[in-house]
Parts: C-alpha cells; sequence; structure tokens
C-alpha cells in the first residue's frame, strides 16, 4: 500500500484542513476481511492515510450497528469500546506499535516485541496526538442504533517513542488496521489484510502488509 504526502510544509494544520485534504486528494481503504467465524458482524469501515514530514494523518469512517465510548483514560481498555486501532512496525519485524482509540478519541499507544509485555506512552506523549471526532469527547454507554462516525488524527512522529521516524519518499514498513468492538452486545473484529490465528488478536505483525511512503 502507498501513502501518499499531503500537506508539505505544513505544521500542525488545523484538523479540519487535514480531513479536507483527505476527503480530496486520498482514495479510502475498505477494511473488510472477518477473520473468525464465531465473530460475523462487518461494520462499514474504511481509512485514509497520508503523511508529511512533521505528522502521519489518519481519518476512518465508519458505519456500525451500536456505538459505546465508555473508556476516558489514556491507555486504558479502548478496544472494550467502539474503536479503531492501527498498528505499525517501522523495521518491518515483530516490534510495533499499536495505537488504539475509540470513538471519542481516548487512545493508548504501546511499543512491543511480539509475545512480550508492551511499553505505554506517557499521557504527554498521547496528548501530542491530535484528533477530532464527528460524536465529540464525552463518554456515553452502549446505543443500539445504526451510527456513523468518523474521527480524524495526526500523529507527530516523536509520539513513536522509540524511533527516531522521519520518513523519506521511498521509506517502507509494515503495519494493519482494525476495527473492533470487543465490549459491545455484538463484538466485531475486521482489519486489512488477513489474520491467521484460531482466535482474535491483533497482535500478529506476520500478519501485517506493506506501507511505502510516497
Amino acid at each position: 500500500m502507498k501513502i501518499q504526502q499531503i500537506l508539505e510544509g505544513f505544521t500542525n494544520p488545523p484538523l479540519e484542513l487535514v480531513a479536507e485534504t483527505l476527503d480530496q486528494e486520498v482514495t479510502p481503504l475498505r477494511l473488510d476481511i472477518v477473520n473468525w467465524e464465531e465473530f460475523p458482524y462487518k461494520p462499514e469501515v474504511s481509512i485514509q492515510i497520508a503523511w508529511n514530514e512533521n505528522e502521519l494523518f489518519l481519518q476512518y469512517s465508519v458505519s456500525e450497528q451500536a456505538v459505546k465510548a465508555e473508556i476516558t483514560e489514556p491507555n486504558g481498555p479502548v478496544w472494550t469500546d467502539s474503536c479503531v486501532e492501527f498498528f505499525l512496525s517501522p523495521e518491518g519485524n515483530d516490534e510495533y506499535y499499536n495505537l488504539e482509540m475509540n470513538c471519542i478519541g481516548t487512545a493508548l499507544l504501546g511499543f512491543r516485541k511480539k509475545g512480550e509485555q508492551a511499553t505505554h506512552a506517557s499521557e504527554e506523549q498521547i496528548a501530542a496526538i491530535r484528533r477530532i471526532s464527528s460524536l465529540g469527547d464525552s463518554p456515553f454507554p452502549e446505543q443500539k442504533k445504526q451510527t456513523e462516525w468518523q474521527i480524524t488524527l495526526a500523529i507527530p512522529w516523536e509520539v513513536f517513542f522509540m524511533h527516531q521516524l522521519k520518513p523519506e519518499t521511498g521509506t517502507k514498513m509494515r503495519g494493519n488496521f482494525y476495527k473492533c468492538g470487543d465490549g459491545l452486545s455484538v463484538p466485531h473484529f475486521v482489519s486489512w489484510t488477513r489474520i491467521k490465528t484460531e482466535k482474535p488478536s491483533f497482535h500478529n505483525p506476520e500478519c501485517f502488509g506493506g506501507l511505502e511512503f510516497e
């Protein structure tokens, strides 16, 4: 997958401008792989991703039959809410970052080697991730109704705290994109690339897809 460059030369562009530019210039990628038969529900999910010299930009668009946002603490169990996730392996090996965010923007960011405990980002590092959600930022219990929502992120490269990440044209990494809701009345787990495990788990860097920065 090629990741195109946008907003070159901009430092901290307004998130409204990021969202507008993504919609105008970046083709959405559908997340439509259901990996485990016992969890067949598949919400409609797409991701737009781009970058510049200062930040990585992500925008998730979701339509699902129920939404929940109860977690408000950084590095809390956001995967139990309506949650979108991005895993990134800068060196294409078994070390990776997992950025997980519920539908009101509560975030978890960790770095780990597969099978080992995570080292989590500090609250200050997480606070540096700029984000805006169409559902606002106030928590709410599960609402069992068809809901469309969108979240736009601008992630400073410095937030990937175990690396000195400054991609250049042609830089290659590996990663995956997910949508889940472990604690919803209808749990679900969808991804960009297929995951070959018996039980739901996104922590499988061997299943990541290729990413190339244009």
